[in-house]
C-alpha cells in the first residue's frame, strides 16, 4: 500500500473514530449506533464495517485511543518529579488536568468503564487493555519507588494498589448520579468533593500522614488554575 493509500486509511479510521467518540460522550455507548456513526462521520455504513468489525470493537478502539492519549499526558507530568510519592501525586493531578480540557473524552471514557468487550482477542480490545495496564503499570512503578524511599507503606502491594486507585480517582471527578444529587443536596462542589477523594488516597498509601493533604492541595490548585485558562 503506498503512503498516500496508508494516509488515507488512517485519516478515514480517525473520522470514525472522531465520530464514534462523540456519540459515546452524548447519548452513551447503549445508545449509539453504527448507522449514525456512518452519517456523523459522512461515510457508508459498509466503511465503518471495513474498519470495525462491530460496535464492541469500535467501542474498544476510542476507549484505547483516549487511554493512550491520557498516559502520555500522565508521563509527562510524572517526567517533571523526582520521587515516588511525587509521582504518584503528579498522577492524579494530570489525571484531573486532562479531564478539564477534554470534557468530551473524559465522559466518553467513563462511560465505556461499564461496557463488557466480549473478545479479548480483539486487535482492538488487546490495545484497549495494553493501554490501561500502561497507567496502572505508571502508578505502581511510583508506589514501588515511594516505598524504597520509604515515603509510602511497605505493606502496600503496587499493582493491586495501583489499579484501585486509579478507579477510585475516576470516580471522584466523575461522580455516578446518585453521587451528584447527594453532593448537590448536601451544597459540596466537585473542587472540594475530589480533593477530598484525594487526600483519603494519599492517608492510604502515605506513611507520613501529616503531608497527606499534598494530594488535595494540588486538586485544588489544579482547578482553579485551569478554571482561569477555560
Amino acid at each position: 500500500m503506498s503512503t498516500r493509500m496508508q494516509r488515507k486509511k488512517e485519516e478515514k479510521r480517525k473520522t470514525i473514530l472522531d465520530a464514534a467518540e462523540k456519540l459515546i460522550a452524548e447519548d452513551g455507548f447503549r445508545d449509539m449506533t453504527m448507522d449514525q456513526v456512518a452519517k456523523d462521520a459522512d461515510v457508508a455504513k459498509g466503511t465503518v464495517y471495513l474498519y470495525f468489525k462491530n460496535k464492541n470493537s469500535l467501542c474498544a478502539a476510542v476507549n484505547a485511543r483516549i487511554n493512550k492519549e491520557l498516559n502520555q499526558v500522565i508521563k509527562e507530568k510524572m517526567d517533571l518529579y523526582q520521587t515516588g510519592l511525587e509521582k504518584v501525586v503528579a498522577s492524579g493531578t494530570a489525571t484531573v488536568e486532562f479531564c478539564l480540557k477534554n470534557m468530551q473524552k473524559w465522559k466518553a471514557i467513563t462511560e465505556l468503564y461499564q461496557m463488557k468487550f466480549k473478545d479479548p482477542e480483539d486487535p482492538n480490545v488487546k490495545e484497549f487493555l495494553y493501554e490501561v495496564n500502561n497507567m496502572v503499570q505508571m502508578m505502581a512503578n511510583g508506589y514501588r519507588q515511594g516505598i524504597k524511599e520509604g515515603t509510602i507503606r511497605e505493606d502496600l502491594d503496587p499493582v493491586p494498589t495501583a489499579i484501585f486507585n486509579r478507579m477510585a480517582f475516576s470516580n471522584a471527578i466523575t461522580p455516578t448520579t446518585e453521587q451528584n444529587m447527594l453532593l448537590k443536596m448536601n451544597n459540596i462542589n466537585m473542587q472540594h468533593y475530589a480533593g477530598v477523594a484525594g487526600e483519603l488516597i494519599g492517608r492510604s498509601t502515605r506513611k507520613d500522614l501529616l503531608n497527606a493533604e499534598d494530594m488535595k492541595k494540588n486538586i485544588k490548585k489544579t482547578y482553579e488554575n485551569l478554571e482561569k485558562d477555560l
